[in-house]
């Protein structure tokens, strides 16, 4: 079926499931999501590192089915997110004079190239986003560069440096779907693009992308990057000290996290968790309550208090959270947040999840849902594709940057690159 407008597809390599969208965008910039699909990773995927090439492939498979199913069309090419192990972010700055006194693309490839020479290192791979990048003429700031007169060209620009065995573990399982891996985005970065609004941006905030096995990072502010980091954790934290604490399975440890959540008596501070402990307090009844397990190993109690639950819950969210609140402030960043903290990711649909963030970050926060699109599939309306819809973003910027000479498409960038580190390192 041939539809007007770009279309591109989307894919977020999750730790539970593989998500992909097919988007497309009219030409007076409205995005529409067209179709969504979502498969089961069962463990192919951890901390954004493929385990099992196989089971990754199948994931992949059946989510671009579904979402080609959905939108009635087939795509060719797709862009993804990336994270993972041992990833390192920078923002850097560098400077080029212009010789004729207006900004030129020969220019603007001069500053990125100079920019990322610190960065290159062995065994890695260098990724940016085209969303992530600042331009400056004279010191002022200006969204397209090129054609401005002026003397000094100034860049402020984003880099993730990642294994290079993660890039190319992803794109070999995209390409063994018959597919191109177009371009890949910071996955912090794409969570933000997926459920921030330009306010947002403006005023200050951090996305904080909660997965199953790692949480990511990217602070806000006069709508630009002010600093972004993946940890290696995530709501499978809180799972595996439930499966242990209760003798129950990951399945069923998942099961209960979500279903009982935070406790609101636990999250008032110490003092309320203080009180909580003491009979009669509001919610003592409701926590004495025995929670029948489904999959307890042998010899280990068939019964769960609610309260022991919640307090295994409890007491790994806040260690994880306050691990992310020392990481922001030991960076200054926590002066920028006016908008407060996003949660997306499926560590958002925790029932409270929002409270004990509030309480530990002292500012607002709200769980992240896909902002400046058009859903036409509601199943995809969640916190869960907020990164997805915020590659399709990416993949849309990028599309426009290449049509314009911004950027190279992938296979040229690839050549150009090793031209560039056997110019300089070799």
């Amino acid at each position: 079926m041939q539809r007007k407008g770009e279309i591109v597809g989307a894919v977020d390599f999750g730790s539970r499931d593989v998500r992909a969208l097919i988007a497309r965008q009219d030409e007076d910039g409205a995005i529409q999501i067209l179709g969504h699909g979502a498969a089961p990773g069962k463990g192919c995927v951890s901390q954004g590192v493929i385990q099992d090439l196989g089971a990754a492939q199948v994931a992949l498979k059946q989510a671009l089915a579904d979402a080609e199913k959905e939108a009635r069309l087939t795509v060719q090419s797709v862009f993804c997110g990336i994270n993972g192990r041992n990833v390192e972010t920078f923002i850097r700055e560098e400077r080029v004079e212009l010789d004729r006194e207006v900004v030129e693309q020969e220019h603007m490839d001069e500053a990125l190239q100079m920019a990322s020479r610190d960065v290159l290192a062995a065994g890695k791979r260098v990724v940016s986003s085209i969303t992530s990048q600042e331009w400056y003429v004279d010191e002022l700031r200006v969204m397209d560069p090129i054609g401005i007169r002026g003397h000094v060209l100034k860049t402020r620009i984003h880099f993730a440096r990642v294994p290079s065995v993660i890039e190319d573990n992803i794109a070999h399982c995209i390409e063994s779907q018959r597919r191109e891996l177009e371009d890949l985005i910071f996955t912090p970065i794409a969570a933000a693009l997926g459920c921030l609004t330009p306010e947002d941006m403006e005023l200050g905030v951090a996305v904080l992308d909660m997965g199953q096995s790692t949480t990511g990072l990217a602070v806000y502010r006069d709508r630009r990057i002010i600093g972004t980091s993946c940890f290696e954790w995530g709501a499978y934290h809180i799972t595996r000290d439930l499966a242990a604490g209760l003798h129950i399975s990951f399945e069923e440890a998942t099961e209960l996290m979500l279903e009982y959540g935070l406790a609101e008596r636990l999250i008032e501070g110490g003092a309320g968790m203080a009180e909580a402990l003491v009979v009669g307090f509001p919610g003592r009844q409701t926590a004495n309550v025995p929670i029948k397990l489904k999959t307890v190993v042998h010899g280990a109690p068939p019964l769960a208090s609610r309260e022991e639950l919640e307090m295994i819950i409890f007491e790994r969210a806040k260690e994880l959270l306050t691990k992310v609140r020392q990481y922001v402030h030991s960076r200054g960043m926590a002066k920028h947040l006016v908008r407060g903290v996003v949660v997306a990711g499926g560590a958002a649909h925790i029932r409270n999840l929002d409270k004990l963030v509030e309480s530990i970050f002292q500012t607002p926060c709200r769980a992240g849902i896909p902002e400046g699109v058009e859903i036409v599939p509601q199943a995809a309306k969640t916190s869960e594709f907020v990164t997805a819809v915020g590659i399709a973003r990416h993949g849309f910027h990028y599309r426009a940057a290449a049509k314009n000479g911004r950027v190279e498409r992938r296979s040229s960038a690839l050549r150009k690159f090793s031209r560039f580190i056997r110019k300089y390192f070799y």
